[in-house]
C-alpha cells in the first residue's frame, strides 16, 4: 500500500487510518512526557488528519476520528480535548478544501473560525479543569482587568490566538503537502469574493456595534484580513495610479477617523477602523473594473 495515494479498498482505508491514529497517539504520549512539545504539535497535528481526509473516502473519516480521540483519551484527557479534537476537526475541513482546490486564503479563514468556535466551546471546561476563570486570566495577562472595553479585547485576543495558530499550521501544511504531490490553488480568478467578504465583515461589525459591541473588533479584524489580501493584489499590479490612490485614501481615512471618532458615542466609534479596510476594497474594485 503506497502511503500517499488515494485509497480504493476498505482494507486500505482501515489500515491507513489505523496507522494515522497511531501517529496521533504517539504525538499525544510524547506531549504527555514533554509538555513544552505541545507548542509544536498544535501546528503539526492537523497535518495528519488533513492527509487522511485527502487520501481516504470521507465516509470512513468518522471511524478515524473516533479511533484517534478514543485512543488518545486513554493516555491524556486534557491534551486530547484541547489539541487532538480541534486537529481532527480542522484537518477534515482543510483536507476537503484541498481536494476541491480552494485557495489557502479560505483555508485559513475557515480554520480560524473553527478554532475560535472550539475555544469558546471549551472555555467552561477549561475553567473546571484549571480551577480558574479563563477570561479573567486573559485580562490579567494583558493587565486589562478594569479596562472599560475588556470584553472586546478578550474576544479579539481569542480570535488573534486562533488566527496566529492557524497561520503557522497552514504554512507548515502547505510546505509539507507539496512534498507528497498535493497541489493547492494559488491563482485568483476574481477579487469579487474577497471584496464581498470584506464588505460583509464590515456590515457584521456595524450590526454587532449596535447590539453586541464586544464582537465589533473581531469583525473589523476579519475585514483587515480580506484587505491585506487585496492590498497584496494591488501591489502586484504595479500601477502608479493605484499607489497614489492607496496613499490618498489612507490619509483621508485617517483624518475622517480622527474627526468623527470623538463625535460618535462609544463604543460605536470602533466601526471607524473599518474605513481603512473599506478604502482598500474600493480601490481593488476600481483597479479591476475601471482602471485599465
Amino acid at each position: 500500500m503506497a502511503v500517499f495515494t488515494k485509497k480504493t479498498t476498505i482494507v486500505h482505508h482501515m489500515t491507513y487510518m489505523a496507522i494515522m491514529a497511531a501517529i496521533n497517539l504517539v504525538f499525544i504520549i510524547f506531549a504527555t512526557f514533554l509538555p513544552i512539545s505541545i507548542l509544536i504539535l498544535i501546528i503539526i497535528l492537523p497535518l495528519v488528519s488533513t492527509v487522511v481526509t485527502y487520501f481516504c473516502q470521507k465516509k470512513y473519516y468518522i471511524i478515524y476520528a473516533i479511533a484517534t480521540i478514543g485512543l488518545c483519551l486513554i493516555f491524556n484527557v486534557v491534551d486530547t480535548i484541547f489539541y487532538i479534537v480541534p486537529a481532527v476537526i480542522t484537518g477534515f475541513f482543510i483536507g476537503v478544501m484541498l481536494e476541491y482546490k480552494i485557495n489557502p486564503f479560505w483555508m485559513i479563514l475557515v480554520s480560524t473560525a473553527i478554532q475560535t468556535g472550539l475555544t469558546y466551546l471549551f472555555i467552561p471546561l477549561i475553567n473546571v479543569i484549571s480551577g480558574t476563570d479563563f477570561v479573567l486570566s486573559i485580562l490579567t495577562f494583558l493587565k486589562l482587568e478594569t479596562f472599560v472595553y475588556r470584553g472586546a479585547v478578550t474576544h479579539l485576543f481569542i480570535f488573534f490566538i486562533s488566527f496566529t495558530q492557524t497561520i503557522l499550521t497552514t504554512l507548515v501544511l502547505l510546505n509539507e503537502i507539496g512534498k507528497i504531490g498535493i497541489k493547492t490553488e494559488q491563482q485568483v480568478a476574481s477579487v469579487i469574493p474577497y471584496i464581498s467578504g470584506l464588505l460583509f465583515s464590515l456590515i457584521l461589525a456595524i450590526v454587532f456595534a449596535l447590539f453586541r459591541s464586544d464582537y465589533t473588533f473581531v469583525f473589523i479584524a476579519i475585514s483587515f484580513y480580506f484587505a491585506s489580501f487585496l492590498l497584496m493584489d494591488l501591489f502586484s499590479s504595479k500601477k502608479p495610479m493605484v499607489y497614489g490612490l492607496l496613499v490618498t485614501t489612507t490619509i483621508v481615512s485617517f483624518f475622517v477617523f480622527v474627526f468623527l471618532y470623538g463625535m460618535i458615542v462609544p463604543p460605536f466609534g470602533f466601526v471607524l477602523f473599518g474605513l481603512f479596510s473599506f478604502s482598500i476594497g474600493l480601490i481593488s474594485f476600481l483597479n479591476k473594473y475601471l482602471l485599465k
